[in-house]
């Protein structure tokens, strides 16, 4: 029995972190042809090429659709598979991945499987999934609900939809000691972009926070893409875009005060030379 438990909590464990690297790679840009996570320092970066997208599935680059929303069905090929249907952007995926959120089944690992085809549904526009995704979240007993992780990148996935209700949850991941909480924090706050509605001030605040304190550069680097996103969809943020960029240009690590310098100047801003 405890043997099970175990296996089940490790699985469970590979697929949350699977889930979360999809995620980060493709919500920004589904358009990307390449992602993954820089082994050295945790960072969501691209370095998936897509022919060992295909290679992985069974697949010739040539596929059809219509054979790669089928692998859909095959559970240990399903997120890969999802994973392909973003980026081939695939909309006609769109039933059989709403089969899969609504399927009763509420098991910790099917859940994984609710919430990457949700995301793919995101992608497309499809907002048919909110409810369901939503209660399992708001939901104690659920796998989402007791996972924090988990809890926070649907909160930040409701807001890619233009569900705001969850940004507390988001909020609080912003201070944990955990970087790894942090850093799915940072990812869902900058979803919390919205021309009106206060909520992207506060997200907004938190993100400089991260951006000028926290400890993990790579972190504070990645606070500053976030606050960028957000900028985008409501300009008045790019000036503390530019207070986080100048409140790093002397950072000690080297690749955090290089991209800030270079940013700076990208936003005109002279800078003083040594």
């Amino acid at each position: 029995m405890f043997t099970k438990l175990l296996t089940k909590m490790a699985v469970c464990s590979v697929l949350c972190a699977l889930l979360t690297f999809l995620s980060c790679a493709l919500s920004t840009d589904t358009s990307t042809s390449t992602a993954a996570v820089d082994s050295s320092t945790g960072r969501g970066i691209c370095a998936w090429e897509n022919k060992e997208l295909y290679d992985i599935l069974g697949l010739k680059q040539d596929a059809t659709d219509s054979e790669i929303i089928q692998l859909l069905d095959i559970p240990e090929k399903r997120i890969i598979a999802t994973l392909l249907i973003r980026y081939r952007k695939i909309s006609s995926a769109t039933p059989k991945l709403l089969e899969i959120v609504r399927d009763v089944n509420d098991s910790d690992a099917f859940i994984m499987y609710k919430i990457a085809a949700a995301e793919a549904l995101c992608d497309f526009g499809n907002r048919e999934w909110m409810p369901t995704i939503k209660a399992l979240s708001t939901d104690p007993n659920s796998f989402v609900g007791r996972y924090i992780p988990e809890k926070i990148k649907v909160a930040g996935l409701l807001a890619r939809a233009g569900d705001y209700s969850q940004f507390k949850v988001v909020a609080k991941g912003i201070s944990d000691s955990k970087r790894s909480i942090r850093s799915t924090a940072i990812h869902a706050l900058s979803n919390f972009g919205h021309k009106t509605d206060p909520v992207t001030d506060s997200a907004a605040e938190l993100l400089t926070f991260a951006a000028t304190s926290d400890p993990v550069p790579w972190l504070r680097e990645r606070a500053i893409d976030a606050l960028e996103k957000i900028a985008k969809t409501k300009p008045q943020i790019t000036s503390k875009v530019i207070d986080a960029l100048e409140a790093n240009i002397d950072s000690p690590d080297k690749n955090l005060r290089r991209v800030c310098r270079v940013k700076l100047t990208i936003y005109g801003r002279k800078l003083k030379t040594d």
